[in-house]
């Protein structure tokens, strides 16, 4: 079973275990705590990127659009 424990290096939340639940463990830390020091194997690992770059699920895009609209005199 795999468990978390504090990094020594970052103070974040690492693994330890037997690796075969660590997209379960994963999950089951909050967003911002994830020790990057070595990796999360069979983990996909959301980047800013990735994460500003969703839809929310009411299929509203929290992107904006600016038109500029010039008037002759």
């Amino acid at each position: 079973m795999c468990y978390r424990v504090e990094c020594k290096q970052c103070k974040e939340y690492s693994r330890g275990g037997c690796g075969e639940h660590l997209a379960t463990l994963y999950a089951s830390i909050d967003k911002g705590k994830h020790c990057m020091c070595k990796s999360w194997p069979g983990v996909v690992v959301p980047t800013e990127e990735t994460a500003t770059e969703q839809t929310p699920s009411g299929g509203v895009s929290t992107s904006a659009t600016t038109t500029t609209v010039t008037q002759k005199s």
